[in-house]
């Protein structure tokens, strides 16, 4: 490698677009990786660099973040959203081009024959979509989770099973399962939702990260403690049927999760609003996993046991 070119084996030469973001640091390991048809390939190299520790980017010295996620969007613990890209004309796109790819398989099967040009054609103009989608979701989780790192040195996140969370609900032939087109759905907005990329990112890039049990997080109170699931009745308000507190469902939610990562820290203290104890008044975190009782006068909640 020599300066913003590198040298491929068999190839040559070729100028890196992008380099130079760490200048006068040495190449230590190079990928290459490639995309698109045979025809028309698309090849990336990526570089890595020796980087000295005084030039890389630290997270934020002090502070703490609660972060809440939903499908199709994060929000923190200082209200600000972290919204998907809006991909709805790319992915109509993609289903229109897997129409006509499976019509156009069909018919090479229907006649024996391999696949026609037009056929390949629509494939790769169908992959090529597919890789521009999962491109853009693979940007929005670096942004938002460097905005995260950014603001706060701990970030708290709630302990998701996605695995569990987006099983089908098909069933058996015996015992066949209920709304599974609706449960489908849901299944596709969660895993379109950067969760888990979200999360592995924040792993390397905040100074702490802090996972809570997720249970009762969003019919909590964050304010007076306060757990009833009639306290949120629809998606995105909340309002306390105890104290009358009203606020952003998903906000509120954030509040409740930052207040459980920052019980597992008694010595964690930040700058931010969101991470003052002062701001946030503390109330008992019901979860029926833990066995930590409702608090006092609060209706008990459906399946909590004691255990």
């Amino acid at each position: 490698m020599d300066g913003d070119r590198l040298r491929i084996p068999k190839v040559g030469w070729v100028r890196l677009h992008g380099s130079g973001q760490y200048p006068g640091c040495k190449a230590k390991q190079v990928r290459i990786r490639r995309e698109g048809s045979d025809d028309h390939p698309k090849w990336y190299a990526h570089v890595f660099y020796e980087v000295p520790a005084d030039q890389v980017g630290p997270p934020a010295p002090d502070g703490a973040l609660g972060v809440d996620r939903n499908c199709g969007q994060a929000t923190d613990s200082d209200g600000e959203v972290h919204p998907l890209p809006d991909t709805a004309k790319l992915d109509a796109n993609i289903k229109r081009k897997q129409r006509k790819a499976a019509k156009a398989r069909e018919r090479s099967r229907a006649f024996g024959q391999p696949l026609s040009h037009r056929a390949r054609r629509i494939c790769g103009q169908l992959r090529k979509m597919q890789r521009k989608k999962k491109r853009r979701r693979e940007d929005a989780a670096h942004r938002h989770s460097r905005r995260m790192a950014d603001s706060a040195h701990t970030v708290v996140l709630e302990d998701l099973n996605t695995k569990d969370m987006t099983r089908s609900a098909k069933g058996t032939d015996g015992n066949p399962g209920r709304q599974v087109k609706q449960k489908a759905g849901l299944n596709r907005g969660i895993l379109a939702s950067n969760w888990g990329r979200l999360e592995r990112h924040l792993d390397y890039k905040a100074g702490r990260v802090i996972k809570v049990n997720p249970a009762y997080t969003s019919q909590t109170c964050a304010v007076c403690g306060h757990v009833d699931k009639e306290n949120r009745r629809t998606q995105a308000h909340f309002q306390c049927t105890a104290c009358g507190h009203t606020a952003n469902a998903d906000h509120n939610a954030a509040l409740n999760i930052l207040e459980r990562g920052m019980a597992l820290l008694p010595t964690a203290h930040g700058a931010g609003a969101s991470a003052r104890r002062e701001a946030i008044p503390l109330g008992t975190s019901t979860t029926r996993e833990q066995g930590i009782p409702p608090p006092a006068g609060a209706p008990v909640p459906a399946g909590y046991t004691g255990i």
